[in-house]
């Protein structure tokens, strides 16, 4: 009984240092996407990913799985200049200040980028009044 009450007691103040992930519609995700999109590494990843010959990720996105897409993100592809992005994409302001986890953080930028790639998403996406709460940057 002794271990089963320390494990739980780990497990009980672990989490409480950890953010909650707070929820997205499938429109703020694509919105965040975008901002995650524009910012990353600090100019954003059309800085190479919009300039020939690096590779343009919206035909990317269209061989890639959503799983090799991820694991390319975060393990950046050896021998060339992609690096790992999810650290710098997790130190975004807006991604702290949305609370978002890795994973949403990632899920929110293959959203924008699939979207563009299959014409769901064109141009520039409206911020939707519904982040305005979401973005007070108190996570719990």
């Amino acid at each position: 009984m002794k271990l089963r009450h320390l494990v739980l007691g780990v497990a009980l103040a672990a989490s409480a240092g950890m953010a909650s992930a707070v929820e997205f519609t499938e429109e703020e995700k694509l919105w965040l996407g975008m901002k995650i999109y524009e910012r990353a590494a600090g100019r954003g990843c059309g800085t190479c990913h919009d300039v020939r010959p690096f590779p343009d990720l919206t035909e990317s996105i269209k061989r890639l799985s959503k799983e090799e897409f991820l694991k390319v993100v975060k393990e950046g592809r050896p021998g060339t200049i992609m690096t790992p992005m999810a650290p710098q994409i997790m130190k975004i302001g807006l991604v702290e200040k949305a609370c978002m986890t890795e994973e949403q953080a990632l899920d929110a930028l293959y959203a924008y980028l699939k979207g563009l790639s299959d014409g769901t998403v064109k141009g520039k996406v409206k911020k939707p009044k519904t982040l305005k709460e979401k973005l007070k940057g108190k996570c719990e």
